[in-house]
């Protein structure tokens, strides 16, 4: 792990897509860029998110630990509402992009 956490990346429901608030399983665009996938299941997003930007070792899937992510992320994606704003990607600092679009150009 490189000691990324679901809340360096999501609290107060930042770098959640407008898709967040569809039912799963549905299009991510980290999916989709990251992996090739045209959509995820709630629970494969949870592993994405721990082997991709958290660098760490997939949870067992029949896991608690799994288990407890899913209904947390769950409840979280109740409370959720896609902003109405166009999306500014210079203005958000994910440390969880993959890319920066507005760095300089080397």
């Amino acid at each position: 792990s490189n000691g990324l956490a679901c809340a360096t990346c999501h609290t107060g429901h930042a770098a959640y897509q407008a898709t967040f608030a569809k039912p799963y399983p549905h299009f991510v665009q980290m999916g989709s860029d990251n992996y090739g996938l045209k959509q995820v299941h709630l629970d494969e997003m949870v592993q994405l998110c721990m082997v991709g930007p958290m660098a760490a070792k997939p949870l067992d899937w029949k896991s608690k630990e799994l288990a407890a992510l899913v209904a947390y992320t769950q409840t979280q994606q109740k409370t959720f509402k896609p902003s109405t704003a166009a999306a500014n990607p210079c203005a958000a600092k994910n440390p969880c992009a993959a890319k920066n679009p507005c760095a300089a150009k080397k």
